[in-house]
């Protein structure tokens, strides 16, 4: 069974040309990251359950509302330490 290369060679799917196309990199808008690291801690589920409950109020039942509310948590503990 022989292959016809001609078919192989299309036009679609090629990348646009390099000259004339803005420079995404350098146009990023966007805030400089922080990196993450994870913290891993085993608790009680009801605890957990509890925590997760009081961050979706308080920050809404999204995604990151428990991290948010633990950092809200970390800036008060470093606060009241921070003073005494």
């Amino acid at each position: 069974m022989t292959t016809n290369i001609a078919k192989l060679k299309t036009l679609k799917g090629n990348p646009p040309k390099a000259q004339g196309q803005t420079d995404v990199i350098s146009n990023d808008g966007r805030a400089e990251t922080i990196e993450l690291k994870p913290l891993q801690v085993r608790i009680p589920k009801a605890v957990f359950e509890e925590f997760s409950e009081c961050a979706g109020k308080e920050f809404g039942f999204s995604h990151g509302a428990k991290k948010k509310l633990f950092l809200k948590m970390w800036e008060a503990f470093k606060a009241q330490n921070m003073n005494a």
